[in-house]
């Protein structure tokens, strides 16, 4: 059986709840100017806890008796090919100023569905890039 792989770009953005972008979360403005860009997708993950080396956002952190600070991390995850992910770095650059952004190669596995469905080389808008592994038995 072979496994069919194929290239994207994967965006990761590291920030705080309690970051604001023009009266709004960070994370929401994040996702409002990608899907305005027309992005693939994207994701957001709220940290259970989490520390950075200086304090972000307005500081506005509340101690709570459950999980005792408010201000949680946030990672922002966006995939798609690289000239789209080209696209919002600019816009981050200007209003992510105290987040940490990562821009990365990846593969992902193309399974049955996706082929199915045709979705292969539409999850990220990508011409395949494809790789051919041998699985051994």
């Amino acid at each position: 059986m072979s496994l069919e792989f194929n290239k994207t770009t994967f965006l990761k953005i590291y920030t705080g709840e309690d970051v604001i972008c023009n009266d709004i979360p960070l994370y929401k403005a994040i996702l409002r100017e990608a899907r305005r860009l027309g992005l693939a997708g994207g994701t957001v993950m709220r940290g259970i806890e989490g520390y950075a080396t200086k304090v972000r956002g307005v500081g506005r952190a509340v101690n709570t008796f459950i999980s005792g600070n408010a201000n949680l991390p946030v990672v922002v995850e966006i995939v798609d090919k690289r000239e789209n992910i080209d696209k919002i770095l600019p816009w981050l650059e200007k209003n992510a100023t105290s987040a940490l952004v990562l821009v990365e190669e990846s593969t992902y596995m193309v399974t049955n569905y996706m082929r199915e469905k045709g979705y292969a080389d539409k999850v990220v808008n990508a011409a395949p890039a494809k790789q051919q592994m041998q699985q051994q038995q």
